[in-house]
C-alpha cells in the first residue's frame, strides 16, 4: 500500500509542527503530511520541558535564534493567541569564579545590546530575605527572558497547519525509510505501508539517532535525561519566595539557575526544580522516569543551601523528558543528510528556538541562501549546517 506527497514530516513536536507551518505559510497548497508515533502533538519532550526562554546567550548564532522566535511568540500573544508567555527575567546565582569565567562573554553582551543587570549580594538579600548568599558574588538578571506555555504554543502550530491545508496522522510509529535509484531517502516506512515524499524532513528530537538509525545515518547527537520535580508554594515562606517583589510586572520570582546548574522555575501556586545529572551516561529512556533519590541527594542539597525553605520538602509530582544534545556546540543542526532534511541538536532550547528552526527548515527546503527570522533579520542558512558550519561554542549553558 503506497501513497505520495510533497513533503512529509516525521515528528508533531514543536520543531516538526513549527516546521510544517512555515512551510505551508511559504507555499500554499502545499501537499504535507506530519507523522507521529505518540498520540497527539508536543507529547514527547516537548510536554515535558521547563518552557522558558531567554536570549542571554554567549554565541551570537543561539541569541539570534531565540531572539527571533521570542518576537514572533510575543506578536502572537498580542494578537489574541494565548501562549502564557511571561517576561519574568532569568537569574543567575554565580559565584566569584563563575564570574571571572563570564567577564568576557558578558562584556560581549552588552555590546550586542542585550538587557541585563548585575546584582550586589546586598540587592540580592534585600530582594529575596530567604536567601542564603553563602558563597555567591553577584545576580545576573536576563530581562528579555522568561516563561511560555509550551501546549499552547504546540496547539497553535498543529490548529494552523491543519487549517492550512496539512495533514497530521498519530499513532503513526516509522520503521524505515524508501530510497530511490540514488540511494537518497524518498519516503517511510509505517510498518508493511509505504509513503513516498518529494521531501522527507526529520524532526525526532531525542529520538533523532534512532529514527537515522533505521536509515544507516549517524549524527553527533545524544538524548540526556532531564528531571524535574513540583513543590507547593500555596502559602508561608514558599509563597512569599514565589511572589518576589522588584524583579519583573508579574511579581514573580525570575527563573533562578544557582551555581550548581539546578534551577527555580516559577509556575502556578508552585516551584519547578529541574536539573540534568551530569554524573548520568547519556542515552534514551523510554519512558524517561524522575527519580526520588536523584531529586533528595542532588536537587534539593542544592537549592535548600540557598534557599533553606526547601530544606525536607518533597514533591507532589515529577516527571523526566530528555535533551537532544548536539554534541559539538550545543546548538541545533538543519542539514541534508542521503536525501532527507534532518532538525535536531535543539540542546534543551528546543521551545525558545522551535519558530526560528521552523523557518530555517524552509529555506533548506526552498534551497534558500538565507531567509527572515521573526524579528525580520536575515539568517545564513549554511550556519546552521553540519558541512559548512559557523556556530561558536555556547558558555551559558543550564
Amino acid at each position: 500500500m503506497t501513497e505520495g506527497h510533497q513533503a512529509i514530516i516525521v515528528g508533531a513536536g514543536i520543531l516538526g509542527l513549527a516546521s510544517a507551518y512555515h512551510l505551508l505559510q511559504n507555499h500554499p497548497g502545499l501537499d504535507l503530511l506530519v507523522v507521529e508515533r505518540l498520540a497527539g502533538p508536543g507529547l514527547g519532550d516537548t510536554a515535558k520541558s521547563a518552557a522558558a526562554f531567554r536570549d542571554m546567550f554567549s554565541s551570537p548564532v543561539n541569541r539570534h535564534l531565540s531572539q527571533a522566535a521570542i518576537a514572533f511568540y510575543e506578536r502572537l500573544q498580542q494578537e489574541s493567541h494565548p501562549l502564557g508567555l511571561k517576561k519574568i527575567g532569568y537569574l543567575w546565582l554565580a559565584t566569584a569564579e563563575q564570574m571571572a569565567g563570564w567577564g568576557r562573554a558578558l562584556e560581549d553582551l552588552a555590546r550586542a545590546g542585550v538587557k541585563f543587570q548585575t546584582l550586589e549580594t546586598r540587592d540580592l538579600i534585600f530582594r529575596l530575605p530567604e536567601l542564603r548568599p553563602l558563597d555567591l558574588s553577584r545576580g545576573i538578571l536576563g530581562v528579555n527572558c522568561g516563561i511560555l506555555d509550551p501546549a499552547r504554543l504546540t496547539r497553535f502550530y498543529e490548529q494552523e497547519v491543519l487549517r492550512l491545508g496539512g495533514r497530521i496522522r498519530y499513532h503513526s510509529e516509522v520503521t524505515g525509510f524508501t530510497r530511490d535509484a540514488e540511494a537518497r531517502i524518498n519516503g517511510i516506512r509505517l510498518g508493511i505501508e509505504e509513503i513516498l515524499g518529494d521531501a522527507v524532513i526529520i524532526a525526532a528530537g531525542a529520538w533523532t539517532g534512532l529514527t537515522l538509525g533505521l536509515a544507516g545515518l549517524e549524527v553527533p547527537l545524544v538524548p540526556r535525561k532531564r528531571q524535574l520535580f513540583s513543590i507547593p508554594a500555596k502559602e508561608g515562606p514558599l509563597a512569599r519566595l514565589l511572589a518576589a517583589p522588584g524583579f519583573n510586572d508579574h511579581n514573580l520570582l525570575p527563573f533562578t539557575i544557582l551555581p550548581g546548574e539546578a534551577y527555580l522555575r516559577p509556575a502556578l501556586a508552585s516551584f519547578i526544580l529541574g536539573f540534568a545529572n551530569p554524573d548520568q551516561a547519556p542515552g534514551l529512556e523510554e519512558p524517561p522516569r524522575a527519580e526520588a533519590d536523584f531529586y533528595k541527594n542532588r536537587i534539593r542539597p542544592q537549592v535548600a543551601q540557598y534557599f533553606p525553605v526547601f530544606q525536607g520538602l518533597a514533591p507532589t509530582r515529577s516527571w523526566a523528558g530528555h535533551y537532544d544534545e548536539h554534541l559539538p556546540d550545543r546548538t541545533p543542526f538543519v542539514e541534508r543528510l542521503a536525501g532527507a532534511l534532518v532538525i535536531g541538536g535543539s540542546s534543551g532550547s528546543g521551545v525558545m528556538k522551535a519558530d526560528s528552526l521552523g523557518r530555517i527548515v524552509v529555506a533548506r527546503f526552498a534551497g534558500l541562501e538565507s531567509v527572515e527570522l521573526g524579528d525580520g533579520v536575515q539568517f545564513r542558512v549554511a550556519d546552521l549546517g553540519l558541512q559548512h558550519r559557523a556556530v561558536p561554542r555556547e558558555e551559558f549553558v543550564i
